[in-house]
């Protein structure tokens, strides 16, 4: 399973009181419905994405669980999906060189 580097450090670290929003991809395109409906015990399902993936909102304490899920191919923020600089700093840390 992949994890992006801002998913690994928040199941490690979480922030008590904050939430993220994640695209979590299932292991293939039957599985959504379950892993949609598994998601939904631990946040807000917000969206079913094209490729197997799920947009979920989630309290960050929630993320080692969703880590946890059978089924699951990758975890990514919602950040991801921003072209812009801004966006990609949350996925991209200039500090580890």
């Amino acid at each position: 399973m992949y994890l992006s580097h801002p998913v690994r450090r928040m199941r490690d670290d979480p922030q008590t009181g904050e939430a993220v929003t994640l695209l979590v991809r299932a292991v293939a395109n039957d599985a959504v419905d379950d892993l949609a409906e598994r998601l939904a015990d631990l946040g807000t399902v917000e969206d079913r994405l094209r490729f197997a993936t799920v947009r979920v909102t989630v309290p960050q304490v929630a993320v080692a669980d969703v880590c946890e899920l059978s089924g699951v191919d990758s975890v990514e923020t919602a950040n991801t999906l921003e072209l812009d600089a801004a966006g990609a700093e949350e996925d991209v840390d200039l500090d580890e060189r």
